[in-house]
């Protein structure tokens, strides 16, 4: 038996896409992060309730655009793996400290 996934996983993909679940998914996403603070893919799921497929797909978005970018490497809170977290890009402001 042949399964289609790749066409399923496009025909899914594009729905999301359509109806605009994509833009919900990222801006969740975004707000569930803090700034300062570095996510694993994990994390996000267990932050989100989003799951890992499409995690990752957003993040891998939102790195391409900008909104996100890798962290330091480090070990995952959950798996215990060494892992590319991903943070909020520091805004202008932060790179000062307060006493601007």
């Amino acid at each position: 038996m042949k399964v289609f996934v790749a066409d399923s996983s496009l025909e899914a993909y594009q729905y999301l896409r359509r109806e605009g679940g994509l833009e919900t998914q990222q801006a969740r996403l975004l707000g569930s992060m803090r700034a300062g603070r570095d996510y694993s893919l994990q994390e996000l799921v267990a932050i989100t309730g989003i799951q890992i497929n499409a995690v990752a797909g957003r993040v891998n978005e939102l790195k391409a655009a900008r909104r996100l970018e890798q962290a330091p490497v480090r070990r995952c809170t959950i798996t215990g793996r060494s892992i590319h977290p991903v943070q909020l890009p520091a805004r202008q402001g932060d790179l000062f400290g307060e006493w601007c």
